[in-house]
């Protein structure tokens, strides 16, 4: 609601001060008293304009969403002002936004309007799972990991020893690319992903972004991927009291609730320590063809359907029938050890002036690719530039 504050009104004094002053003898004091008057008449009409200020209310809720904690008026511009408050056998863990809690209320953002703040109370339970980085990429932990695959004391965090709060750490590196939640077993149960980050950049630069992947039509529970190669520590803090599960989810059921258990109050933090010491350079990583007509969208690693490598260009030719939607999948080895990889190849790596290329493919869902025509089909990848050429005979 905008409120409108006036202050009071000075009234010009102009007409008596100018008469005053023409009592007075001689054209030059006539003059300099008549400016004296113009400039007190200008002064006292700029003060009698009423001053406002406009100023916006600031409503604090418990977390039923209705009962007001506190009101508070913010001048239109202005931050409003946290505070924490207090209620008997609960714990406030931050303000929302909303009240499903589904993101942070944003104090360093300007009030310009109305605006609400849902306060987040829980209650502690200790937590017994146990949590464990999953996914893949070419960092040794996350190759390993083969999507979490495999569980080592590699990938488990260490619970902090406390009574009164359930807090797991891990520190690792990482490379660019990689691919990973936190779950706690392999078939990503109680996962805590994208959504649960507090934060994705420090000093201005984007040190993660969301991937999608299981149950990308959640942030919370889509991949993190790494933007930058480097040595981490992840903290989870969870409230596990107020995990509630995503039933609206179509493949929701009673056995499979654990893959779609959700909190409002989880979190992930993170610091960037630095250079890590991974090596990706020891890495190969091959690229295969996958399709709903050539592969039945399995994934099939064989020569006929894996690109040759000469430096940095991939080339793959193969027969595809018109209309087969398609895209290319990646494998990283190192050593004796092979795990899916994080790259995929789809239309978007096509150049968007390469008019030869289009004519033989067009873009599918999820920037798949369609064969245009039945032929022999030659793909060419320069993964130093990502871009991928067609042609077809």
């Amino acid at each position: 609601m905008k409120r409108k504050k006036e202050t009071g009104k000075l009234f010009a004094v102009g007409f008596m001060t100018a008469g005053l002053l023409l009592a007075g003898c001689g054209n030059a004091q006539t003059q300099e008293t008549g400016n004296a008057a113009e400039e007190v008449k200008t002064e006292a009409a700029e003060e009698s304009v009423a001053a406002e200020e406009t100023t916006y209310k600031v409503t604090f809720y418990d977390s039923d969403g209705t009962t007001v904690l506190k009101e508070t008026e913010v001048a239109d511009g202005a931050l409003a002002e946290e505070y924490s408050p207090e209620k008997e056998g609960y714990v406030f863990v931050d303000w929302f936004a909303t009240p499903q809690m589904s993101h942070k209320f944003d104090f360093g953002q300007p009030v310009t309007e109305d605006v609400s703040a849902f306060a987040g109370f829980v209650s502690y339970k200790a937590d017994e799972r146990e949590f464990a980085i999953v996914g893949s990429g070419t960092s040794s932990a996350l190759l390993e990991s083969n999507w979490g695959t495999s569980i080592t004391d590699v990938h488990k965090m260490t619970k902090e020893e406390s009574d009164s709060e359930n807090i797991y750490t891990i520190t690792l590196d990482l490379n660019e690319g990689d691919e990973f939640q936190f779950a706690i077993d392999t078939q990503w149960h109680n996962q805590r992903g994208y959504g649960y980050l507090d934060t994705i950049s420090l000093d201005g630069r984007d040190y993660f972004y969301n991937s999608g992947g299981l149950g990308e039509t959640s942030t919370k529970r889509s991949n993190i991927k790494c933007a930058v190669t480097g040595n981490y520590t992840f903290t989870l803090t969870t409230y596990p009291a107020e995990d509630t599960y995503d039933t609206s989810a179509s493949d929701y059921s009673e056995e499979s609730k654990e893959g779609f258990n959700v909190n409002p109050y989880d979190k992930i933090t993170w610091t960037y320590n630095g250079e890590g010491t991974s090596n990706a350079e020891d890495m190969q990583v091959n690229y295969y063809i996958k399709g709903a007509v050539v592969t039945g969208w399995e994934d099939v690693y064989s020569e006929e359907t894996e690109f040759t490598q000469d430096g940095d260009i991939y080339t793959l030719s193969i027969d595809l029938t018109e209309g087969d939607e398609f895209m290319f999948t990646s494998m990283v080895t190192a050593g004796d050890v092979s795990t899916v990889g994080t790259e995929y190849i789809r239309f978007t790596n096509i150049a968007s002036d390469d008019a030869d290329s289009h004519s033989f493919v067009s873009e599918g869902g999820g920037a798949n690719l369609i064969a245009g025509q039945d032929g022999t089909y030659t793909f060419t990848y320069d993964v130093s530039s990502k871009v991928l050429a067609v042609s077809c005979k």
